[in-house]
């Protein structure tokens, strides 16, 4: 037999979910992701708004600023073990840093959606 808190939360999605897919918390509708790293302003599904739970300001910068300096060193430590061109290294940074940032960014933002969500008792 199955409790009620488990079929309340069956279908819904996870972190890694709302991040990669973009799947409301609440409905697990394809609706969270309305720019590569910003929320659109609500659930088209169950009309949750997401603007009121979305991370403004400096707060993403404690992500942020050791991202880069991993990336930058990462770049550095590549340049000294392989020596690539040039133009190589610069086509690998264009195509390799945005990925990560908007990925990282995603994954942080889903997350303290989700935090913020469970902090208020939308979600259980």
């Amino acid at each position: 037999m199955t409790n009620s808190t488990e079929q309340a939360t069956k279908g819904q999605g996870g972190l890694t979910r709302a991040a990669l897919f973009g799947l409301c918390p609440c409905c697990a509708a394809h609706t969270l992701w309305d720019a590569p790293a910003g929320f659109a302003p609500s659930c088209r599904s169950c009309a949750l708004v997401f603007a009121d739970y979305e991370p403004r300001g400096r707060g993403l910068y404690i992500v942020l600023l050791p991202l880069t300096f991993l990336l930058a060193a990462g770049a550095l430590k590549l340049d000294d073990a392989v020596r690539p061109p040039l133009w190589l290294m610069l086509g690998l940074m264009v195509a390799v840093v945005p990925g990560v940032i908007i990925g990282v960014l995603r994954l942080t933002k889903a997350a303290l959606l989700i935090a913020r969500l469970r902090a208020e008792g939308v979600l259980a």
